[in-house]
Parts: C-alpha cells; structure tokens; sequence
C-alpha cells in the first residue's frame, strides 16, 4: 500500500552571521520525506552528537526560524507560517504560573468549534485530569511537559516536535515523560518528531532514528527499530542498535563530509 506524504523537506540550509562578518553554515541542504503513520501515530527520533543544529530544524519545520534556503512542505503545502499545524515544545517546556492548568491549555488557541471539549480530551490524554484548576510550578519540569503537550494536542497539530523532551529530566519524572510520549502517539494520529542527544532514550522510545552529522548538519542514515523485538537495555537487540549508532556518530566525525 503506497502511504500519503506527510512532510517534506526539500534542501533546507541555514546559515548565521559568526564573528567578523562571516557566515557559519548550521544546516546544510537537509532533505526528508515521512509518510503519514498508518493507524496509531509514530515516533521520528533526530539524533546528532550536537543540539544546535537539531533545535535550529525543529524551529524551521514549526516555521518559527526561517531557513536560508529550501522550503518545508506539509501535506503538499508549504508550510512557512505557524498555523498549528506543527507544534514545537522547546526543551524547557512554557506554562503561565497566574493561569491555571486549564487557561494555560486554552491560552493561544483559535476560536474553533468545540473548543471545550477538544481541552478537555488534551487535559486527560497528558494525566492532568483533576488539576484544571491547579496553578503550575516552574520548577516542575514534568508537569509544565504535560501542560505544554496538552496545549499542543488541543490545537490538532499533525506534526508536534519535541526538542530533547528529557534531557532535563530524572527518575520516576523522566519515566513518566517517557511513557506519556509513547501512550499519546498509540492514541492519537499524530507524529511525534524528537531531537535527541541521547542515544539510549532514541532507541527505546522511537519506532525510526534518523541520524545527524554536525559542523554543518546534514542527515545521514536511518535506523527503523523493530518492535517485534525486545527493546530494552538488557536486549541483545537493544545492544545491537547501539553498537551500529556508536560506530556510525563516531564515523561521522572521523571522515570528512562529502
């Protein structure tokens, strides 16, 4: 069965002023197509030794930074202003503390249709049912996730993009997280994108990694895990993974780019 395109990426590059005038090239003709998720929704994992370049083509996709060159093509349209469409949730997820868990779900959304309703789904999907009316702490990493997730999945994105969702997390909170992300993508048809430095949390949590050179940033290979098999960091299979994503990262750095 031939899949629909979901999104398209057609030789982004982006480059920025650097000192003295000159130009420092961060991407560099970065090209990728992924095919809607046939029933449930997928995880894409974007993996790289390096952040910047990751969290600068997350804020390209989501058409919060523009690229220098290339064009971003969602559902055969290009997508080149924040619609919605694509949600990105940064790596140190917002909420308002003077808003509850409710107004801050609701803050930002279009007057739709049954908008009610839509927050109320968002707000049990992420766990945060029976805190509407809680007023969130900043310190809490975790919950401001599911307060920003939930904000994400009332505004009916296709697409949302997590930038190294946790990275800053730790114990029971990052194993929480951990399962939120992979419950809501076998709940709802939507396409998780990740940026990750982090080659463990990749291999357990995606259904695809695709891998990044850096200095500038190009994608290079990519890795489909197989679910049928056991993914766990006791796994031969686990093991397997990440001998062959050690080895290629450790490539990527030693050859020159071509």
């Amino acid at each position: 069965m031939i899949r629909e395109i979901l999104l398209e990426l057609k030789n982004i590059s982006k480059a920025v002023h650097g000192l003295a005038g000159s130009k420092v090239r961060i991407l560099d003709k970065v090209s990728l197509q992924i095919n809607k998720p046939a029933q449930a929704g997928q995880i894409i994992s974007l993996l790289s030794a390096s952040s910047q370049e990751l969290t600068t083509l997350l804020k390209i996709l989501s058409a919060v930074e523009k690229p220098s060159e290339g064009e971003v093509i969602l559902s055969g349209k290009a997508y080149n202003k924040p619609e919605g469409k694509i949600a990105f949730i940064p790596s140190n997820p917002s909420s308002f503390p003077w808003l509850n868990v409710k107004q801050n779900v609701e803050f930002a959304l279009n007057t739709v249709e049954d908008t009610g309703s839509k927050v109320s789904e968002a707000i049990l999907l992420t766990g945060l049912e029976s805190y509407e009316e809680h007023f969130p702490d900043d310190n809490s990493l975790g919950f401001r996730f599911r307060i920003s997730l939930a904000r994400a999945i009332a505004a009916g994105p296709e697409i949302i993009l997590l930038d190294e969702p946790l990275k800053n997390l730790h114990g029971e909170t990052k194993k929480e997280i951990f399962n939120l992300i992979k419950d809501v993508a076998q709940k709802i048809n939507v396409t998780f994108i990740i940026a990750s430095t982090n080659i463990s949390d990749s291999i357990l949590l995606s259904d695809r990694i695709i891998l990044m050179k850096r200095h500038p940033g190009r994608l290079a290979d990519t890795i489909d895990i197989d679910k049928s098999k056991d993914v766990n960091v006791h796994s031969d299979y686990y093991n397997s993974v990440k001998t062959e994503i050690d080895k290629l990262l450790l490539s990527y750095e030693n050859v020159p780019l071509k």
